[in-house]
């Protein structure tokens, strides 16, 4: 049974608060300043974006599922070799990636609600997320998608665009049923909403991902490890993701620096995120199954 949401974190309420300044200050200031956009969003990515992940070895760790330097660098071999094979897929067959992309992200974000409003009413929540730019903004997401996966972009936004309704509108029901639902979390439900519908797709993503999800993540990792060896690990493995990513980005063929830069953003964090879903799942698991 879903947890009541009576006791919302402080920064939840926060992320509301920011979001609304965020979409006063693009559609004042930032609309036409594309070169600030991409400032501050290299910024958020910098501050909770990447170091979120980047806290994954320590948490590991702390599960027993390494030891010691040499189970340091085994599992960051690991984890850095699973990425590696969801570039080579997306290199490979870019339409068979977007699809599972788009799913296993679902299903991942679906666990900032999870706690609230249980699996199905939270993956409805996510679901909502990730599909409604293509219902507010369908050219500027199907540009997108022209770039990350060419020969079927069109058909992925129109399934999107009905994915929006149904999940929109299956997760309204869900949460006005639900017993004592917090009006701090209601109201981040509508400001995410508002901010699919004000801001556009990029920005809208930055939002939710660097300003709720990542937050969240990283609150719960300086809870289990305090603040020291949350930076002791965020640090070092940020600054080696951006390193990584700079490496995909002269990679690529020489084509228009903003289809560079999408490819980089979406493609190179989903390919960090499947191994951080699977450790964060593994986890989960793990915890399920000890007693009481």
């Amino acid at each position: 049974m879903a947890r009541s949401a009576l006791a919302t974190p402080p920064a939840r309420l926060a992320f509301s608060v920011l979001s609304v300044i965020a979409i006063g200050g693009y559609n004042v200031w930032l609309r036409e300043n594309v070169e600030t956009q991409l400032l501050i969003f290299g910024m958020l990515l910098a501050l909770t974006g990447l170091p979120h992940g980047a806290v994954d070895p320590a948490i590991a760790r702390q599960a027993g599922l390494w030891r010691g330097v040499p189970g340091l660098l085994k599992f960051s071999v690991g984890y850095l070799a699973l990425s590696v094979a969801v570039l080579g897929v997306w290199f490979a067959l870019p339409e068979l990636f977007i699809v599972p992309m788009l799913a296993f992200s679902a299903w991942h974000f679906s666990g900032d609600w999870q706690r609230y409003f249980g699996r199905m009413p939270s993956l409805a929540i996510s679901t909502a997320v990730i599909t409604l730019p293509a219902l507010f903004y369908p050219a500027e997401v199907l540009a997108i998608f022209a770039v990350l996966a060419p020969a079927g972009s069109q058909i992925i936004v129109d399934a999107m665009v009905l994915l929006s309704v149904a999940s929109s509108l299956t997760a309204a029901f869900c949460c006005f049923k639900t017993q004592q639902s917090s009006v701090i979390l209601l109201a981040e439900l509508v400001v995410l909403f508002c901010a699919a519908y004000a801001l556009p797709p990029i920005a809208y993503f930055t939002v939710y991902f660097c300003l709720l999800h990542s937050p969240l993540h990283l609150n719960q990792s300086m809870e289990q490890l305090g603040l020291a060896e949350t930076l002791v690990y965020a640090v070092p493995f940020t600054v080696l993701s951006f390193v990584l990513g700079a490496g995909l980005f002269l990679s690529l063929p020489d084509i228009d620096f903003s289809f560079q830069l999408m490819q980089v953003v979406f493609v190179g964090l989903f390919a960090l995120t499947v191994p951080h879903m699977l450790l964060i799942e593994v986890l989960r698991q793990v915890s399920q199954g000890k007693p009481g």
